[in-house]
């Protein structure tokens, strides 16, 4: 039985559509209301659509069954159940593989009811579910199952970006010796190709460990920002060119810097939860204090390790508030200020905290004499949300521990809070 009647999307999609032609179109709030539960209603109608699928699958089995029961045996010729997702496109005009990939989610969704629910009561989109299907490949119930629950009561308030990351790091916190075996065997798979393309151009791709491509990007990120102002290349024109120059030893590599975050515990040896990488996101135990060691010896690179504890009072854990007389903050603070939020603190961006050289800046929230230069009162934004901040109608306050609150010119109240280098407390309630 499917979780959402067909019937009933149909009577809300009526409903809603009659109240959207009735909605003042100065009002604000009616607007407002109305995009979100229109997203609500998609979501739920994609949700029935993916149950649907999965019935289809269902039948063809039970068909194919049947038909192998009459003949005795197992059927030689193709079976029903290898031409769903063909059949699937031709009712839908789509091609086969969009329609592929539309049944291979259905089922993936369907096969964790709690994540299934989520999607049928709109608070999550297809995109989102997707995410949760990629990252539990792999897990065993029923921690997956389990997985797959709280993720989807975080997916609802969150982007899909953070609720990979999210994941990703409940995931190798569920079972840190399996996390390690699939990291092992997706690093056996590294590997360079070279594909030729029309008008004298090829794509080189490489699939390297996420922290050597990290590492590559920073080196070439870095070459390209050294070219001189009036260079007239953009951006992934200096990229392009200083990756073949530093392959071939015209430039000299630059040094770069890894910022590996490890729970003190896992740094002890008591405990195996997993550690972080800038730029990056969650990586195993082994791998963070394999990062760590490197950070110890010489050479081209310095793995910069950033503990927990560069923000908190080692004996309370409470922020340390380290105030400025200055409108510039020192680089001491400004590590520490990056190091806590980790990325732009603009609801559900993305843009790494790193560095300048990221396209971020600290910004003061009350704006400086007024307000201190101080981890209480700075921020990291990227450029456009820097700017965003500063428009008419929006509005931010900062706590003392850095609990980032704005306010949309429609009245809208959105919280963010500093990077979580644990295993994050659940604040979907």
């Amino acid at each position: 039985m499917r979780t959402v009647p067909t019937a009933v999307v149909v009577e809300q999609a009526r409903d809603l559509l009659v109240s959207t032609n009735a909605v003042d179109h100065g009002g604000e709030p009616d607007l407002i209301g109305t995009l979100s539960a229109l997203e609500r209603l998609v979501n739920t109608a994609q949700a029935a659509q993916a149950e649907v699928m999965a019935a289809l699958s269902r039948s063809a089995a039970d068909d194919d069954a049947a038909q192998a029961q009459l003949r005795g045996a197992v059927a030689i010729e193709p079976q029903r159940t290898e031409f769903v997702a063909d059949e699937i496109a031709v009712t839908l005009h789509c091609t086969r593989v969009a329609a592929a990939g539309r049944y291979a989610l259905a089922l993936a969704a369907v096969a964790h009811p709690a994540l299934m629910r989520a999607w049928c009561s709109g608070t999550i989109d297809a995109r989102k579910v997707q995410v949760v299907c990629d990252g539990l490949r792999g897990v065993s119930s029923p921690a997956a199952d389990d997985l797959a629950a709280e993720a989807g009561a975080y997916a609802a308030g969150h982007t899909a970006p953070e609720v990979r990351r999210w994941l990703a790091r409940r995931v190798i916190a569920a079972d840190p010796g399996m996390a390690e075996i699939r990291r092992s065997r997706a690093v056996a798979g590294r590997r360079v190709s070279v594909t030729p393309l029309p008008d004298g151009v090829s794509e080189l791709v490489a699939l390297l460990p996420s922290v050597q491509a990290r590492q590559v990007y920073d080196t070439v990120n870095a070459v390209a920002m050294a070219a001189d102002a009036d260079d007239a290349r953009t951006m992934d024109q200096r990229r392009a060119d200083a990756l073949f120059d530093v392959l071939c030893g015209r430039a000299e590599p630059p040094q770069v810097t890894i910022a590996v975050t490890i729970p003190a515990d896992t740094l002890l040896g008591e405990g195996a939860a997993p550690g972080a990488v800038a730029g990056v996101g969650p990586v195993t135990s082994g791998e963070a204090l394999q990062l760590a060691g490197a950070g110890a010896g010489t050479g081209a690179t310095t793995f910069d390790v950033v503990f927990r504890g560069l923000l908190t009072d080692p004996g309370s854990g409470a922020l340390v508030d380290v105030s400025e007389r200055q409108y510039r903050p020192s680089a001491q603070l400004e590590r520490a200020v990056r190091a806590r939020d980790g990325v732009c603190r603009f609801p559900g961006c993305s843009r790494s905290a790193a560095s300048t050289r990221s396209g971020t800046d600290l910004d003061h929230t009350v704006p400086w004499p007024a307000g201190p230069t101080a981890a209480s009162n700075l921020a990291v934004l990227c450029r456009r949300h820097h700017r965003l901040k500063h428009s008419p109608g929006w509005g931010t306050e900062l706590t003392p521990d850095g609990v980032m609150t704005w306010t949309t010119p429609s009245g809208q109240r959105v919280t963010t809070r500093p990077w979580a280098y644990d295993d994050p407390v659940d604040d979907t309630g």
